[in-house]
């Protein structure tokens, strides 16, 4: 099987007629060439757009309804069934643009450094960044279609296949292990820290601090504290500064995410947007009636309480406050509770309206992580994380049982279990259908 149908439906330059992309110059498209060609390719929708925003239906932030029959992705994913795109004739989601977002990162690393014009250090720069843009779309792929990490199991649970090559002829590799996944992923970050810059020209292009705070993401996933705790302190040293929600009116007077002083690196969803996606009851209940996260970013709709925006474009990308909520979660569970408490203090001091805020104190290292775990859950609530973190709590055994209720009926119509299969999303039905001989996950 090789990649072009592997790819089938996700990458405009895969040509029948050609063996390699890069050989022909189809009509209206850029071939890159130069290093401005390939710069250009990290400000492409392909490379700046790689949310998918189906991991927002999956979780327990989400609450929608659904006739029995609809077999849609989104109801798929909502209900946690087995194969989100049934469709053999359609492009697979998370898959698909995940993997095409993969394909413009590999003509970036594997071409930049041959280009026309431009130093070295430009090169080595441009192709860093596509080092990091590959990285998190393959940490997406694996939140969605692979097994929680485990350490006892890692190294025998399929992953996802490695895809390095932009020749669209060449067979495409089987699964690799999560362990492995895992260790291409960091491979890919540690790679480029060396050569990306501190800052960039907007928050879509990476820097320094995005991939340490990219590393956080994956120590915290494979639950290797003593890691994460050096990259987020790392990631915490660039220049940022946290929002007081008490200082604006309203919502729209809170900066756009593409000019957030609080957005360390802005990554946008493929398509789509939260904006009236409904707040389930038990994420509803996490919030007090002054915190004012719930009044900027709720909005009351004919549907019940959905989501709001900033405006601009939706930012799901990595922020200092989830590098804070981090920290504070790695020194909770190091047991140092007095520092742990005092930066959700002063987070929430930021959030909670200011005639009402009280800090929050723990008397024990436990309960001192329930408190942090449950203000990450409020912060970040509609990031894109909250799949991420499902996955990772359910391991050691913090994810309670998640029920799909009806909103009218209130009938229960599917249950999330604790250690649940479900948590793992099968290969899509094309993709095994061109590769039938493709490991699946059960």
């Amino acid at each position: 099987m090789n990649i072009r149908y592997f790819l089938i439906g996700t990458c405009l330059f895969l040509l029948s007629s050609c063996n390699n992309f890069l050989e022909v110059k189809p009509k209206g498209i850029i071939i890159p060439e130069k290093l401005v060609d390939y710069q250009g390719l990290l400000n492409a929708p392909s490379m700046t757009r790689t949310f998918p925003i189906n991991l927002l239906d999956f979780t327990d932030d989400n609450l929608n309804s659904f006739e029995p029959t609809v077999e849609s992705a989104t109801a798929n994913g909502y209900f946690w069934r087995p194969v989100l795109t049934l469709n053999v004739e359609a492009n697979p989601d998370v898959w698909g643009p995940l993997y095409r977002s993969i394909y413009s990162a590999n003509v970036i690393i594997n071409g930049v450094m041959g280009a026309a014009e431009g130093t070295d250090e430009q090169k080595r720069s441009t192709r860093a960044e596509a080092y990091l843009v590959r990285a998190i779309c393959y940490m997406d792929l694996l939140t969605v279609f692979a097994k929680s990490y485990n350490e006892a199991t890692a190294a025998t649970d399929p992953g996802v296949p490695l895809v390095i090559s932009t020749d669209v002829n060449e067979k495409i590799p089987p699964r690799s292990s999560v362990a492995v996944t895992l260790e291409s992923i960091r491979g890919d970050v540690e790679a480029a820290i060396a050569d990306l810059p501190q800052n960039n020209i907007n928050r879509y292009r990476s820097t320094k601090y995005a991939a340490y705070g990219l590393l956080t993401r994956i120590y915290l996933y494979m639950a290797n504290y003593e890691e994460a705790l050096k990259y987020v302190t790392l990631a915490l040293e660039g220049p940022y500064r946290l929002l007081d929600y008490n200082e604006y009116a309203d919502n729209t007077s809170v900066p756009v995410y593409d000019l957030n002083p609080e957005v360390l690196w802005q990554r946008a969803a493929v398509s789509g947007s939260p904006i009236f996606m409904l707040y389930s009851d038990d994420l509803k209940s996490y919030f007090e009636n002054n915190d004012l996260r719930y009044t900027f970013l709720t909005l009351a709709n004919n549907s019940g309480l959905g989501r709001n925006s900033f405006g601009g474009v939706y930012n799901f990308g990595i922020t200092y406050p989830e590098m804070y909520l981090t920290q504070a979660e790695l020194l909770a569970r190091d047991g140092k509770i007095e520092q742990s408490m005092a930066i959700i203090n002063n987070l929430r001091k930021h959030r909670i309206l200011r005639s009402a805020y009280i800090d929050l104190s723990a008397t024990s290292p436990d309960q001192a992580l329930e408190l942090v775990l449950m203000e990450r859950r409020r912060e970040l609530a509609y990031s894109g994380l909250r799949w991420f973190d499902m996955k990772r709590l359910d391991q050691e055994g913090r994810m309670p049982e998640v029920k799909r209720i009806h909103p009218v009926t209130k009938v229960v119509e599917a249950t999330l279990s604790p250690k649940s299969p479900h948590y793992t999303f099968e290969m899509p039905a094309r993709v095994k259908a061109f590769n039938p001989n493709i490991e699946t996950n059960f």
